[in-house]
């Protein structure tokens, strides 16, 4: 099911990109900093052992890309 929501995100968020209107840049940055904020929320609370293992870098750096993207694509508009 997870990957259902990545899926619709990334179609979601090449729709937008594809129409090329000021308005779909605003709604595809903000898309993809939620999307990336619940990337980083996942990647940090769901581990098992939180104070045993560490949590998985690669989404948390993946996560915090999408954010920064997502700032940057907002800030554009």
């Amino acid at each position: 099911m997870i990957g259902w929501l990545i899926f619709g995100v990334f179609i979601a968020v090449i729709m937008l990109r594809a129409t090329a209107l000021p308005e779909a840049r605003l709604a595809g940055g903000i898309l993809l900093m939620v999307f990336g904020i619940w990337l980083v929320w996942a990647a940090v609370s769901h581990s098992p052992h939180p104070f045993i293992a560490a949590p998985p870098f690669l989404p948390i750096f993946f996560g915090l890309w999408l954010i920064v993207k997502g700032a940057l694509r907002f800030a554009a508009y």
